[in-house]
């Protein structure tokens, strides 16, 4: 009787072995392909160089001591529906410790920060803090088909500084004001010096975003144009429309009997 019972016990063993066998293959069999992982470069430069033609880079900012860094290195890099976008991109990791240069050159100001550019270096998106891997997925969607993507401050002052066309100081001049207008005071000093530098000619370009609805952008126009023209002319962003009106109308003469220069 215990030998039957032996070979009932050893028989219940082994199909229960041979079923979880069968479901581990036909798991490995009609389930998804291993994920592979994705393969970082260590600068931009070493980016661009591996892979041709050119395409947006992704850099993930982080630091060794960063646990949410970890976090989404272990969870949504190695995510199926990451590794199916993940071949639109070249991808580069940094280390704010070992490059706090390039970390702030792109605002990185914590961890972790990620950051899309395009083959010109212009920042298609940029978001901070853990992304699962949805969001990680729609925000680099969404920055992949970004229409007006940002210029770096240095590099769009470089550019504003040096251009003589018209429709480009525009552009840049309102981008500028917009920088300004942010309660963020970074690069403050640099645009004040280039409009400075501009000279008049793009002071009829702020006195007119003296117009803009929004009260920040306005209050930031005004602000570079009496820094630039050295001009003592009031102007209240806040005030209300006819007091505004005036006041600009005001500048307007100014600027009409000055245009030869400051």
């Amino acid at each position: 009787m215990q030998s039957l019972d032996r070979t009932l016990i050893s028989m219940k063993r082994t199909h229960w072995l041979n079923l979880l066998v069968l479901l581990f293959a036909t798991s490995v069999a009609g389930g998804a392909a291993p994920v592979r992982s994705i393969e970082f470069q260590h600068s931009i430069e070493e980016a661009r160089k591996a892979a041709k033609p050119e395409r947006p880079i992704v850099m993930l900012f982080g630091a060794s001591w960063c646990g949410w860094c970890r976090k989404m290195e272990a969870d949504t890099l190695t995510a199926a529906k990451v590794e199916t976008i993940a071949d639109k991109f070249l991808w580069v990791k940094v280390d704010v410790d070992k490059d706090p240069e390039l970390a702030t050159r792109y605002g990185a100001d914590g961890v972790p920060v990620t950051v899309v550019v395009d083959s010109q270096g212009r920042v298609l998106g940029m978001q901070a803090g853990y992304l699962p891997p949805d969001k990680f997925v729609e925000f680099l969607t969404k920055s992949l088909a970004n229409p007006h993507p940002d210029e770096l401050l240095p590099d769009l002052l470089a550019r504003f500084v040096k251009s003589h066309a018209p429709a480009e100081d525009r552009e840049a001049t309102e981008r500028l004001v917009q920088q300004l207008a942010k309660p963020a005071r970074s690069g403050r000093d640099e645009i004040l010096a280039a409009f400075q530098k501009k000279g008049p000619a793009t002071w009829p370009l702020l006195l007119g975003l003296m117009t803009n609805d929004r009260l920040s952008v306005r209050a930031a126009a005004a602000g570079a144009l009496k820094h630039a023209s050295k001009a003592g002319l009031p102007f209240h962003p806040f005030a209300e429309p006819p007091v505004r009106q005036q006041q600009i109308a005001d500048w307007q003469k100014w600027l009409a009997s000055h245009s030869a220069g400051p």
